[in-house]
């Protein structure tokens, strides 16, 4: 492409924002192009069905995505490199203005190695783990940590300019920055800007890859009701959500997992009564994930301890809600979905609290069956307990009288800039919401995590130890 059709056209007049807006969108529309093209023999859609050309296509994908990167730092970043040789010449030329090409080819090559991490999760997700030792192969990591650098890279591209623009326009800083020389569409700000936001969104990847590599802490959550009953005084749940089992999360990772609420659960006074998995527990095609997912089976082993499981979106993003029904309930898991079971602590089996799943709300299945999943439960005498997956669900909670809902889907965020779509995007981000009538709420941060294995500026992923007591 000519230095002249860079130069020119509507997108050298337009604000720098556009160019942040426009590439998001890009990025966007590439993965959605890749989800629909794998999905392609699911949906029943006039696509290709050859592997061969699914993948084939795929790739085109990555390339032009690769090439959307490579014109957009060009067009936002690249004002120095045009005429380098020309300003050699004066003796102007500094160490940044020399190194500043290779942030660029850097950049790219972890865009490619990053947006390979999607298709590679979705093609091939029942050979994503190592068969000999159920863990993730190196590639899927580094993948993994890719895709996260370039999602957090366009986030603070973003912030940086917008954080700029509402100091010009809104408080008036315009000739502040005009004398500093700084402006958004000064060569000094961009030059100075490409270094700045690779090396901050280096910070927050590998800082946080090396908080997700540690272990889930054990969060306790106490939760008044005021009909508890005396004898489900100190009912005791333990929440397992997000586990994310497929392309950065093996059976190192499951089992350290499981071996932690066993030894939660081994106090011969203090047992545990119920095991809830709320979503998004299986990443990927079940059976080729058999031996990270068969350490599930191990849960409080020797105990008659419930092991209830709810769907969550990522079962439905893959299509195999069914198929992780089938394999957990052969490994001692039970799925309650749209629908309800009763529990008790005593033989009399009076004073039972009810249990209520719900599928997710990405599912079919889900709309229409609340009702169906209620039958039976009468609010002001029943305990009612809510496994849903997504937050969202809070208004149909409140609207049937659930005294406590537990959920996950949000991770807290994660890594930025997810922590503030996950904020915006949901009823409730994250912890204890305590009661404002009816329904409490506890929103899981995560047993492990999605993608890339980072954890920054959000709580520790966890396992969560809730206890329900009387109100006074």
């Amino acid at each position: 492409m000519g230095n002249n059709n860079i130069r020119g056209g509507l997108l050298r007049k337009s604000h720098p924002i556009v160019y942040e807006i426009l590439f998001a969108a890009c990025v966007a529309v590439a993965n959605l192009i890749v989800l629909f093209i794998v999905y392609d023999g699911r949906h029943n859609l006039e696509l290709p069905r050859s592997p061969i050309q699914t993948l084939s296509i795929v790739v085109i994908a990555m390339m032009v995505f690769v090439s959307i990167w490579r014109n957009y730092i060009y067009n936002r970043m690249h004002h120095e490199y045009e005429d380098r040789h020309e300003r050699k010449e004066h003796g102007r030329v500094t160490f940044m203005q020399q190194l500043f090409p290779y942030w660029y080819r850097i950049s790219c090559g972890l865009m490619f190695l990053g947006n390979c991490m999607l298709p590679m999760q979705i093609l091939f997700s029942s050979t994503l783990l190592d068969p000999t030792t159920g863990d993730p192969y190196q590639f899927n990591i580094v993948c993994a940590l890719c895709f996260g650098f370039v999602f957090t890279m366009i986030g603070l591209n973003i912030l940086t300019d917008t954080s700029i623009f509402i100091a010009q326009k809104v408080f008036g800083w315009t000739t502040l920055y005009q004398q500093l020389h700084v402006s958004l569409s000064s060569r000094r700000w961009c030059h100075f800007r490409a270094p700045l936001v690779f090396l901050v969104s280096a910070k927050i990847v590998l800082g946080g890859a090396l908080i997700a590599k540690e272990d889930p802490i054990v969060v306790q959550v106490t939760v008044p009701i005021s009909h508890l009953p005396d004898s489900l005084e100190n009912f005791r749940i333990i929440q397992l959500s997000d586990v994310h089992i497929g392309v950065t999360i093996g059976r190192t990772r499951v089992k350290k997992v499981v071996d932690i609420v066993n030894d939660l659960c081994s106090g011969s006074d203090d047992n545990c009564n119920l095991i809830a998995l709320t979503g998004d527990i299986v990443d990927g095609e079940p059976h080729g994930l058999m031996k990270a997912i068969e350490p599930l089976g191990n849960l409080c082993p020797g105990r008659d301890v419930p092991k209830l499981f709810v769907p969550g979106n990522h079962e439905h993003i893959h299509f195999i809600a069914d198929q992780v029904v089938t394999v957990l309930s052969e490994i001692g898991i039970d799925s309650l979905v749209n629908d309800n079971i009763r529990l008790h602590r005593d033989e009399t089996r009076e004073n039972q609290l009810v249990v209520v799943g719900f599928d997710d709300l990405s599912s079919r299945r889900y709309r229409g069956k609340e009702q169906q999943a209620f039958d039976g439960i009468d609010a002001e005498k029943d305990i009612t307990i809510l496994l849903a997956h997504q937050p969202n669900h809070l208004k149909v909670a409140e609207r049937y009288g659930v005294d406590l809902m537990l959920s996950g889907h949000t991770h807290a965020g994660q890594f930025y800039p997810g922590n503030i779509l996950a904020w915006l995007f949901n009823s409730r981000f994250s912890g204890y919401y305590p009661s404002r009538g009816k329904t409490a709420v506890y929103v899981s941060a995560g047993t492990l995590f999605w993608g890339p294995p980072v954890r920054f500026s959000t709580r520790h992923h966890e396992i969560t130890d809730i206890r329900l007591v009387r109100s006074q």
